[in-house]
């Protein structure tokens, strides 16, 4: 058994998705896998405590408390941690529950397309408070496959509409954002850089259209370049225009909004 604080848990892991380790909270005192503990001995989660309070949504975490404490393992000391308590999401990340099922056929993408549209339901509340996620990957969206609801978790990076980003990753970030941070480790000034790239909603669901990809096509987008059907037949149509609509280059022959994207899904 560990414990931070007053707060204890079996096991952690470091999936899904978190940059720290995870873990679900059993106090007798909380419904039974009502809360999960991010914990690191570097990470500090004040910025995103924070944030989580700008946003009342069922597919966005909740806050409970974010702290430092020491850890404890059987009773002894191991070291002091930073921890934020939110609430716990079942599931797993989105690509690897894939991979463990290999491409998915013609019954198995209609899946995906729900899952897909369920996740553009968290988005939509984010970005109509004006702000943006910004750090969307594999790991930030959790499948819970038994209800059909793909959780956003991670809002660490989450800035203003507009703003300048505070962190990506590379793999899944868009063409604008790796703009941004060229221009900035060149030493331009953030107002200048702000004058020529604007980031929005369609940085979002660009991510969103690479994690899309790579679910139906096993592959990165970076990687093959080519469209989505020509590596699996099974895709229809209308869904691989949508997905090469997501990752248009230019932000403004982009898909706009998540309401547009869901939209667009339930045509498919």
């Amino acid at each position: 058994m560990y414990s931070i604080d007053k707060y204890h848990f079996k096991e952690f892991k470091i999936a899904p998705g978190h940059r720290a380790n995870y873990a679900i909270l059993c106090n007798p005192e909380f419904k039974e896998n009502q809360w999960g503990m991010k914990y690191s001995p570097g990470n500090n989660y004040a910025r995103e405590y924070k944030i989580l309070p700008l946003f009342s949504h069922p597919q966005i975490p909740v806050r409970h408390k974010e702290g430092n404490a020491l850890m404890y393992k059987e009773g002894k000391s191991v070291i002091v941690q930073n921890y934020l308590i939110i609430t716990h999401f079942a599931g797993e990340d989105v690509v690897e529950y894939y991979k463990k099922r290999g491409l998915p056929d013609q019954r198995e993408i209609e899946h995906a397309i729900q899952y897909f549209s369920n996740a553009t339901l968290p988005l939509q509340h984010m970005h109509s408070k004006g702000y943006i996620h910004s750090d969307i990957k594999p790991g930030h969206l959790i499948l819970n496959p038994d209800t059909g609801t793909m959780t956003l978790i991670d809002l660490e990076c989450t800035i203003k509409t507009g703003e300048i980003i505070c962190g990506m990753s590379k793999e899944y970030a868009s063409p604008e954002q790796k703009q941004m941070i060229r221009m900035l480790r060149n030493g331009e000034e953030e107002k200048s850089v702000l004058k020529k790239v604007k980031m929005n909603a369609a940085s979002d669901l660009y991510s969103v259209g690479l994690i899309f990809y790579q679910v139906l096509t096993g592959k990165l987008w970076q990687a093959a370049n080519i469209s989505p059907q020509e590596i699996n037949k099974a895709i229809p149509d209308k869904l691989n225009r949508i997905i090469l609509g997501l990752l248009e280059e230019n932000p403004d022959n982009r898909i706009q909004s998540a309401e547009t994207l869901k939209a667009e899904l339930e045509t498919v």
